[in-house]
């Protein structure tokens, strides 16, 4: 699995990026994805499998693209 952390901007809220993010998901009928949100640190980390298609990564970078002020690969 491929871990994304996604640093959410201060004018944004991680568990509601996270539901939005998993709706969007779910319409692209991308369904092996897992998304957390840490509210603490207000950020989301997205689980993708590491066979995962690049479209599926490019659909998570695009959606989080303005929301987040950065983001970590593990």
């Amino acid at each position: 699995m491929k871990n994304y952390r996604y640093l959410i901007s201060d004018q944004y809220q991680a568990k509601s990026i996270a539901e939005d993010l998993r709706i969007q998901l779910e319409v692209n009928r991308f369904n092996n994805v897992n998304i957390t949100p840490v509210t603490m640190r207000n950020e989301v980390i997205v689980q993708v499998p590491d066979a995962s298609s690049l479209s599926l990564e490019t659909a998570v970078n695009s959606f989080m693209e303005s929301y987040q002020t950065g983001v970590i690969l593990e």
